[in-house]
């Protein structure tokens, strides 16, 4: 009697320690397969990074201004505006065409990004170099349009900033820029205005800016 109670008990036991060895092994098993797996990904990036393969971008907005003002600061932090009503006209009146606003940008990858497509409130703005000194200029210049922007590389104090080079929109690697649009609609204070960014190679980067506020 004792016997057959002692190996019906040592059977109970192990059938319900079965399970937990079972749960054990299945835990086990899927943190080697996560450790695995991170550690592929991981040198997969560090490859692909290091290597610049094509579809790794990485833009980041740092900030804009979109002030109802006559001056813009650019992302170096200087207002390089030369004299009054450079980048716009009358004050507290809303943000209306013909005046600019500047969105900070950043390249965070490895390689140049070329911009395709830049949209501002749903509508496409055409990429303008300026010729010939490659500065900026007021807004009354007819040389920049509403409808168009610019890339400016970088402030200098009491005189036009620098604008880019090169005859097409290209942002190098680690570099800061300004895009300095000139607006195609007017928007009223605290309106929402949302921006894209498409490069050539496909890559999509939205943003969002208020009217008569600045950020960064």
């Amino acid at each position: 009697m004792n016997s057959s109670f002692k190996i019906n008990k040592l059977f109970n036991s192990r059938k319900g320690t079965s399970p937990i060895i079972a749960t054990l092994l299945l835990v086990a098993i899927a943190v080697v397969g996560g450790v695995v797996n991170f550690t592929m990904s991981q040198e997969y990036f560090n490859t692909a990074q290091a290597s610049g393969l094509s579809g790794i971008e990485s833009l980041i907005f740092l900030g804009y201004d979109a002030t109802d003002s006559d001056r813009l600061t650019y992302h170096d932090g200087i207002n390089s505006n030369p004299v009054d009503n450079w980048h716009g006209s009358q004050l507290g009146d809303g943000l209306k065409v013909g005046e600019r606003v500047g969105i900070y940008v950043q390249n965070n990858s490895v390689k140049e990004i070329h911009f395709k497509e830049i949209m501002l409130a749903g509508n496409v703005y055409e990429y303008q170099e300026m010729n010939p000194n490659n500065q900026m200029t007021s807004y009354s210049n007819g040389m920049f349009e509403p409808g168009e922007y610019t890339i400016v590389i970088n402030g200098n104090e009491n005189a036009p900033a620098d604008t880019l080079s090169e005859g097409f929109p290209v942002i190098q690697p680690g570099q800061s820029i300004t895009l300095v649009l000139e607006l195609e609609n007017s928007f009223q204070i605290g309106r929402d205005i949302q921006f894209r960014l498409t490069t050539t190679n496909g890559g999509v980067f939205v943003y969002s800016l208020m009217s008569g506020n600045n950020l960064g």
